[in-house]
C-alpha cells in the first residue's frame, strides 16, 4: 500500500474504530453477564476457546477470500494488483470486466432454502 492511500489519519480512524468496537463488546458482556463476571470464569480455558473460535473464523475468511479471488480471476480481474487498483505491466484486464463481484455470487456453502 502506498502512503498516498493509507495516511496517518486513516490509521488513526481505523484504530479508533477498533477500540470503540472493543469497548462496545465489553459493555455488552458486562450488561449481559455482570461487570465482574470475568473474575468468576476460568480465564485461560475461556481464552483457549476464544482462540479456537478465532482460528476457525480466520480459516473461514481465508476460504471466502480465496473463492472471491478465483471468481475474480475467472472474470479476468487480477486481485493481486496493488491496493490502488493499478494494472501491472503485462496484465491485460478486459474492458468489459466488472469492477466488483456481488455478494450474492460469493458462495456461502449454506443449503438452499426450500420455497
Amino acid at each position: 500500500m502506498t502512503d498516498s492511500v493509507v495516511t496517518a489519519e486513516t490509521l488513526e480512524r481505523l484504530n479508533l474504530e477498533f477500540f470503540e468496537l472493543c469497548e462496545q463488546r465489553h459493555n455488552t458482556g458486562a450488561d449481559e453477564y455482570g461487570p465482574l463476571k470475568f473474575l468468576d470464569v476460568n480465564l485461560p480455558e475461556f481464552i483457549y476457546e476464544e482462540l479456537a473460535d478465532f482460528a476457525n473464523y480466520a480459516r473461514f475468511l481465508f476460504i471466502r477470500v480465496r473463492l472471491l479471488e478465483e471468481i475474480a480471476n475467472e472474470r479476468g480481474i487480477d486481485l493481486s494488483a496493488s491496493f490502488t487498483g493499478e494494472v501491472r505491466e503485462g496484465d491485460e484486464v478486459p474492458p468489459s470486466a466488472p469492477s466488483f463481484i456481488p455478494q450474492s455470487e460469493i458462495p456461502t456453502f449454506l443449503p438452499d432454502k426450500k420455497k
